[in-house]
């Protein structure tokens, strides 16, 4: 194969990442005169109607937030308390340029519209929008997309303008250009379609222009919450500032060994040590005023560990309201899905954004959602009081603010009624409406979207008396893709999640994941004591993965601390590729040109390409199907590629999982097939700035490699991959390990550095691999009773926080809990 190192590469003086080409008369159509037409917005929530129906006069809905555009600001290097709205105003007004700026890149020029035979009025029109599926651009119902006619001369030249203007370009009656502000009206994403309502429309010709807009309402509402979080820390409200800023201080001291055992009625009687832990210090133990942390890697059952949480506080106190959020809609729906075998629509609130598009709600879903007049809407306040549970994103939690169904606002309206009937009676203590706040996938969240929720269950002043404070949990793994964000340098892709992590609470306590060595947990002993209470867990047991597809992942982040206990992980080993190994992991040495679209349209390799749809297609042939299968890519123009090479394949292989490495976090799949496409050197400080590619990426990297089951395929090329120390241990893992396939012509060596290492985990497998006898009731185990290094494992995990008995540990060992279909 070639070589495609830099140094064999011809100089150019393209610019490779310049942006598509577009003539100059099509870019003029946008910029002339133009009459605007308005069309019919989508249909919304009255909140001044909802709320006076439950309110009456005592107060009005809280009006919709307005978005303020400033000048740039220098945001601060570090985020504290005293810099809170400059280091988030900052963050903010510069993720509004970049989606400005996204705006103008994903224009459409000349494209057609089509309209929808099914709309009688003749009002709505399809739009084809590529990349729509991965989500590349923020489109909802309701937005505004402006269109433009293109116009053509006798000659076939575009009109750039039919408007008449005087010296000055002040419009003149004459004929105008017309810009339609269209209004999306269906988002269909799998098959990349927007359906958008264009009001009185009259077709010139088949062809358009296609201009996005940025919804101030998204950014507007950010912006109002962290302005009130602002002024709620300056008025010295304790609860928020214990909530984002909590100190060692706010914790509660441990002056007895843990109990045990726990006294919890399972409802899921598979949990393990760490999540009953979890489950029982949020319930019966005082470990401070703070934030409870569940950090929990791929695949360690975090979704699974929320439900129980969810299910045991309501068995708890049955008049408790719970209010769990996520950062995506999708989130939202698994955790619907899983409280709906024990909670009914009546319990159960999916609350959605009125600009969600019914088909992307699940058919399990949809009873437990409110619909009024064709649209997603907010319960009648009788009915909404009612529900035990409310599930919707962290941004979609705003409704509740708008419809004044906060801790406070309720509380100001009760002690409000009170007052009038007791006019000369003492204040009552109150229960605060909600209870307890989850947030699920907490690390994907960007701070100001925490902060919503966070203000719905914020209680009432400190002068006011209620009954308890809400607890507040959150759950994540900050090792994983955080916050998707259009600006790839920005404050904001740092979780409230991961920050709270950092701080010394959590971080610096002798029981944190970081304060294990080699793997071993930590014995919490009677000499340690008295101890700060843990206010988190550390989730360690993955039920996904084959231990070799893990141990890289676990060594690099996660302090060698993760324990795989998934069953049937060896079914592949019998394909070819692996031959016959015992690890289910391939490095496929490949140095095929890495190639670019014309007009800047993305990055791809056609061998990669290939290489990998032959790789799917021998799974298939072992028995595979193909919806187990996943090829992915950081690349949109590889996946592009692999799309079109997977179909002409034929049905099957058209049915194999293709998509952006992004797409995939929070799945899982036997199969995992990844394309690093990058095999040249010279791009790769621009692919860093601007945040594309695998390389440099530790979390993108780390979502990567934990998809797998039973198998995990990696084609690269290993001089570009390992200048990533991260990529280096794999590709040294690889090949230590005899998992590495291809490049005969070219020697790699592995580099020098303290990522590589043998792990405890792979130091494990090669202790199975040299025995026979690893069977235990007929499971098979990844330890031996004669590996010292299994051994201390095992120690400590029998050992841990001093809570288990001989008996209870001898149950979790024979039982495990099954692997999540999510990241859960």
């Amino acid at each position: 194969m070639p070589d495609n190192s830099s140094a064999s590469q011809p100089a150019s003086h393209l610019d490779v990442y310049a942006e598509p080409y577009i003539p100059l008369a099509l870019k003029q159509v946008n910029e002339a005169p133009a009459h605007r037409v308005a069309c019919r917005p989508a249909p919304w929530i009255n909140f001044d109607a909802y709320v006076a129906a439950f309110a009456g006069p005592f107060f009005n809905a809280r009006p919709a937030p307005t978005l303020v555009l400033s000048p740039p600001i220098d945001e601060p290097a570090t985020l504290e308390q005293h810099n809170y709205d400059q280091f988030f105003r900052a963050a903010l007004q510069r993720e509004i340029d970049a989606q400005l700026k996204d705006c103008e890149r994903y224009a459409l020029y000349q494209v057609p519209l089509w309209q929808n035979p099914e709309d009688v009025s003749f009002s709505t029109h399809r739009l084809l929008v590529p990349g729509l599926r991965e989500s590349f651009l923020s489109i909802e119902v309701g937005d505004i997309v402006n269109v433009r006619q293109i116009r053509y001369d006798q000659s076939g030249n575009v009109i750039t303008s039919s408007g008449i203007v005087n010296n000055r370009g002040e419009l003149l009656p004459g004929r105008l250009d017309i810009c339609y502000d269209a209004v999306v009206w269906l988002v269909d994403r799998f098959n990349e379609t927007l359906h958008l309502r264009i009001d009185n429309f009259v077709p010139a010709s088949r062809f358009f222009n296609i201009c996005f807009t940025m919804q101030t309402s998204r950014h507007a509402a950010l912006q109002a919450a962290v302005l009130e979080v602002c002024t709620q820390l300056e008025c010295g409200n304790e609860w928020l500032q214990r909530m984002l800023f909590p100190e060692p201080k706010d914790g509660t001291l441990q002056r007895t060994l843990n109990a045990a055992r726990y006294d919890l009625d399972l409802i899921d009687p598979l949990l393990n040590h760490e999540q009953m832990r979890a489950i029982n210090t949020v319930l019966y133990e005082d470990y401070g005023r703070v934030p409870y942390l569940i950090s929990g890697p791929p695949g360690t059952g975090k979704t699974k560990t929320v439900v129980e949480l969810a299910l045991q506080l309501l068995g708890q106190d049955e008049t408790r309201h719970l209010l769990i959020c996520a950062p995506s809609d999708s989130a939202a729906d698994t955790l619907v899905r899983r409280l709906s075998s024990r909670l009914s629509p009546k319990e159960l609130l999916r609350l959605n954004s009125v600009a969600r598009s019914f088909p992307e709600v699940p058919n399990a879903v949809l009873p437990f959602c409110y619909v009024d007049d064709r649209i997603f809407a907010m319960p009648p306040f009788a009915e909404f009081m009612q529900k035990q549970v409310v599930v919707t994103t962290t941004r979609d939690a705003e409704l509740l603010r708008r419809s004044r169904l906060t801790n406070a606002d309720l509380f100001s309206h009760e002690l409000g009624i009170y007052s009038a009937y007791h006019p000369r009676s003492a204040s009552p203590n109150l229960l605060l409406h909600w209870d307890t706040l989850i947030i699920d996938e907490a690390a994907q969240a960007t701070e100001p979207e925490t902060l919503i929720p966070l203000l719905v269950v914020a209680p009432p002043s400190p002068q006011s008396n209620f009954v308890r404070e809400p607890q507040v949990v959150l759950v994540g793994d900050q090792n994983q893709l955080g916050p998707r964000t259009a600006n790839k340098t920005s404050a904001l892709r740092r979780s409230l999640f991961e920050g709270l992590l950092s701080r010394s609470l959590y971080s610096n306590h002798p029981l944190a994941r970081a304060k294990e060595e080699g793997g071993h947990i930590p014995r919490l002993t009677s000499d340690m004591l008295p101890i700060l209470r843990p206010p988190f867990v550390d989730l360690i047991r993955n039920y996904r993965s084959h231990p070799g597809i893990l141990a890289i992942p676990s060594a690099l982040f996660y302090h060698d601390t993760l324990e795989p206990v998934a069953e049937d992980t060896d079914a592949l080993l019998n394909w070819p590729g692996f031959e016959a190994r015992d690890i289910p992991v391939v490095f496929h040495d490949h140095r095929g040109s890495d190639e670019i679209e014309r007009d800047g349209g993305g990055w791809y390799n056609v061998s990669e390409a290939d290489i990998a749809v032959d790789l799917a297609r021998s799974f298939l042939k072992q028995g595979v199907s193909a919806a187990d299968v996943c090829i992915m890519s950081p690349f949109s123009a590889q996946v592009k590629l692999l799309r079109a090479k997977a179909r002409a394949q034929g049905f099957i292989m058209a049915a194999i999982n293709v998509g952006p490495l992004e797409a995939f976090q929070g799945l899982e799949f036997r199969v995992v097939i990844i394309c690093t496409t990058r095999t040249r050197n010279r791009f790769l400080d621009q692919d860093i700035a601007r945040g594309l590619g695998v390389i440099h990426e530790p979390k993108r990297f780390n979502v990567a490699l934990t998809r797998a089951k039973q198998a995990m395929i990696v084609i690269g090329n290993p001089d570009v991959l390992d200048q990533d120390p991260n990529w280096a241990a794999f590709m040294a893992f690889c090949k230590r390990n005899g998992a590495w396939k291809g490049g005969d012509e070219h020697i790699w060596e592995a580099p020098h550095g303290q990522n590589i290492r043998i792990s405890r985990l792979e130091k494990q497998l090669r202790a199975r691999q040299e025995a026979t006898n690893a069977l235990s009731d007929g499971v098979r185990q990844l330890g031996l009773s004669n590996d010292p290094e299994a051994a201390a494992y095992e120690e400590g995990v029998a050992a841990a926080g001093a809570v288990m008995s001989p008996d209870d540990e001898l149950l979790f060992e024979e039982s495990g809990a099954p692997g999540d279909d999510t990241e859960s």
